[in-house]
């Protein structure tokens, strides 16, 4: 997975700092065979045209390639949501 995920947050939110740790830790358990994505974290209130282009209605959303995402997930659902292959513990 070489995506870039797409995190649409304010940093006025309550949930900024926990969604970028879970968004952060979901990309983190990506093997490593498929590449590490990219997350760039998107304020709307410094960068509203790109929340208009992706047209977002709530927040926080997490957007990658054809997947969204919204509310303030785990990382484990994250990683099931965004479709990401992660290292199993046996």
């Amino acid at each position: 997975m070489n995506e870039t995920v797409l995190l649409f947050t304010s940093k006025e939110s309550a949930t900024y700092d926990y969604t970028r740790k879970q968004v952060e830790a979901a990309c983190l358990g990506v093997k490593k065979g498929g590449g590490k994505p990219a997350v760039r974290v998107i304020d709307i209130a410094e960068e509203p045209a790109m929340a208009e282009r992706y047209n977002i209605e709530a927040l926080p959303t997490i957007i990658v390639g054809t997947r969204r995402y919204v509310g303030a997930p785990t990382a484990a659902l994250l990683s099931t949501c965004m479709g990401v292959s992660t290292d199993e513990k046996k």
